[in-house]
């Protein structure tokens, strides 16, 4: 793993000090060989392995500033809450080569979220680009909060621009959507917050379409909000309905309340 800063110095992980990340203008940068359990059915990495990189490299950046998941719930009764995913795909990848992931977070005007970037590289060609908008949340409140309640550095953010589209709004009724399966919530689909995982929710809403549909398609933009938790034990109904360029996919509670909405965008698959 490497790690690279605004200075432009490559060092190992081990031997970057704590005092360097919180110096400003930090990114993440580290290779990593895809693995089988992360292609898609064609044996390729798309849209579902990249997306799993970036929660990897997003939680791993936040640890680097001492301020994961793994310690501010216990430090500071707060959490980092993942709100909302944009990933736009360039092309797949297979197994012969690492890719590249850059991480970092970008400079906003607002401290109420924050977004982190990422862009994945393979064999010196950029395969994906996307952006994660987080917040923290007071776990017993059960309200946002700002990054200072959590002493998180003031210089985290980089003057570097992600050549993605921004947020857009998506529906959040399901109006107008027919419903393609059920889902029970299990044990493994949940995560430390105690609901389901945001990664669960890709599975579910890619399965909104069957494996006939992904012969000669690929999933080439995903826009993915989330805004309700699901449960352990709890039946939620996948659903989609067609739009102008791609489809909305929502999983929604049983009182029909969406817990996930997504704008889902496909390309025909090469031959």
């Amino acid at each position: 793993m490497r790690l690279l800063c605004g200075s432009q110095n490559v060092q190992k992980m081990w031997d970057m000090s704590l005092e360097i990340i919180l110096n400003g203008d930090y990114i993440m940068e580290y290779d990593y060989m895809p693995q089988l359990r992360e292609a898609d059915e064609n044996g390729y990495i798309g849209i579902r392995g990249y997306l799993n990189f970036f929660q990897d490299a997003a939680t791993r950046h936040m640890h680097d500033f001492g301020k994961g998941n793994d310690t501010i719930p216990e430090q500071y009764g707060i959490c980092w809450m993942y709100t909302k995913y944009r990933m736009h795909l360039v092309e797949e990848t297979g197994f012969e080569h690492p890719v590249t992931i850059n991480t970092w977070i970008e400079k906003m005007k607002t401290t109420a979220v924050t977004h982190q970037a990422i862009e994945i590289t393979c064999n010196g060609k950029q395969a994906a680009t996307g952006r994660l908008e987080s917040c923290l949340v007071d776990m017993k409140a059960g309200h946002l909060t700002k990054p200072s309640c959590i002493d998180f550095p003031e210089n985290a953010a980089v003057d570097r621009q992600l050549q993605l589209e921004p947020f857009t709004r998506l529906p959040k009724n399901a109006d107008g959507t027919d419903e393609v399966y059920r889902y029970v919530i299990r044990y493994t689909d949940t995560d430390k917050n105690r609901h389901m995982t945001n990664l669960r929710y890709v599975n579910l809403l890619m399965d909104a379409f069957d494996g006939a549909f992904y012969e000669d398609r690929i999933l080439s933009d995903i826009e993915l909000h989330y805004i309700t938790q699901c449960f352990e034990g709890e039946e939620i109904s996948v659903r989609k309905k067609s739009c102008d360029d791609g489809y909305i996919v929502m999983c929604v509670h049983s009182d029909g309340i969406v817990a996930a909405a997504a704008f889902m965008k496909f390309t025909q698959r090469k031959k």
